[in-house]
Order: C-alpha cells, then sequence, then structure tokens
C-alpha cells in the first residue's frame, strides 16, 4: 500500500480541527496494543457513545508486566468523560496502581473546572483539556489536567517532524509532537487529527509505547488516497 505524499504544513504542525466530531475521525472506538521495552504488556481502549446533547467518551487503560512466573506489577486506568460541542464539561477517573487507589472527580461549574481528587481540591481555568489525547485541540493548550494525578500541568506541545506510522490501513504519515514542561510525552497525530500513536518513560525508565491496532476510523485513509 502506498503512502500518500505529505502535506505542507507550518513548523511541520498539524492543522487541529476541534470541530470534527470524533466519531467521525475514529468511528465508535480507538484501540491500542500497549508495549514496554518492546514487549506487550496492555491494551488502551478509548470509546465514544452519544448521551443526548452530551458525548460520552470512556478509557479504559490496563497493563500487566510479568517477571518469571509471577505478575509483577499490575496498572488499570478508567475514566468516563462528557464533552458538549468540543468543550470537556465533566469527567470522572479511577486508578489502581498495583493496589494503590486513585480517584479523581472534575466539573465545568460554568465559570472554571473544580477539580476533586484523593490527592485533595483545586480548580482551573477552562477550557480544560484531561490528558487522554484523542483530541487534537489539546494541540493549542499550554494546561492539561493530568488524569493520573489530579494535577493541572503546564506544558508546551512542540511539532517536531513528520514520518510514516502503522495503522489498521497501512502506514500514514504524521506529526511527531513532544510534550515539554510539568509532563514528559510523545504524541504523533495523522493529518486529519487522529491518534495514531504515543510513547513516554514508565517510573522505572523504560519505554511505553501505544501501536494503533484501530485508530483510522470507518472511513478511507491517507495511504488510501
Amino acid at each position: 500500500m502506498l503512502l500518500a505524499e505529505p502535506r505542507e504544513t507550518q513548523a511541520t504542525g498539524l492543522v487541529a480541527k476541534p470541530h470534527v466530531s470524533p466519531r467521525d475521525l475514529y468511528g465508535d472506538e480507538i484501540q491500542f496494543d500497549v508495549y514496554r521495552a518492546g514487549e506487550k504488556v496492555g491494551f488502551h481502549q478509548v470509546r465514544f457513545e452519544p448521551d443526548g446533547p452530551h458525548l460520552r467518551v470512556d478509557s479504559v487503560f490496563e497493563i500487566e508486566i510479568d517477571f518469571l512466573f509471577f505478575t509483577a506489577y499490575r496498572f488499570a486506568y478508567r475514566s468516563r468523560a462528557n464533552w458538549i460541542d468540543g468543550a470537556l464539561s465533566k469527567l470522572v477517573a479511577e486508578v489502581d496502581d498495583d493496589g494503590t487507589p486513585f480517584r479523581l472527580n472534575a466539573a465545568d461549574d460554568g465559570n472554571a473546572f473544580t477539580i476533586e481528587s484523593t490527592e485533595g481540591t483545586s480548580a482551573a481555568n477552562r477550557p480544560l483539556f484531561p490528558t487522554n489525547h484523542w483530541n487534537s485541540a489539546v494541540l493549542g493548550q499550554t494546561q492539561v489536567l493530568n488524569t493520573l494525578t489530579g494535577r493541572v500541568n503546564k506544558v508546551a506541545i512542540t511539532p517536531i517532524d513528520r514520518v510514516p506510522v502503522e495503522t489498521e490501513r497501512g502506514d500514514v504519515f504524521a506529526t511527531h509532537y513532544v510534550y515539554s514542561g510539568e509532563l514528559d510525552t510523545e504524541v504523533w497525530y495523522d493529518d486529519e487529527g487522529r491518534w495514531v500513536k504515543m510513547r513516554f518513560k514508565g517510573r522505572d525508565g523504560s519505554t511505553i509505547e501505544y501501536l494503533c491496532r484501530r485508530c483510522q476510523g470507518p472511513g478511507p485513509s491517507q495511504a488510501e488516497q
């Protein structure tokens, strides 16, 4: 399958499309296989469901790391978010970090976001994008809600280069972004704004990588144009 020619983009950056429905981009769900140091250790799934005037987004992330014949580490994350017209209105998240629980509840009260978590209570200005990564409109932001800690992290999100990324429809060109500041993460989006890859360092310094199992949605991809 041949790659499409790269599109011209300013400073190698994606032109974000914040008003495009995620269901038009992805269909009903996104699926990633999660690898640690080159070995598959888990999965990440995002599901989109209309709920009246809201869009409900459910995310599940699980990893299990084995050592010899024993499970050495388990991590499970679940969140449910409500979005209205491209804006986050509420998010609830639960984490089980190898037996240590964490819970987060963030809600827009009309003036600001109130964030309540196991770590305490805080507030943040609107709009607020969570670190769930499927929404490429986050690329214009300088703060994000870290759904693993409940903290609002100050970030710079910088485009680095454009590379082919493997998807369920073959290779597509994607822009590689790096988060710096209070987060250290790498994320790739294709030219339509679809999240197609992610990479970050685990707590032990190992490389955690998300590889697309289903991220191109029901329509034709770049690779087929």
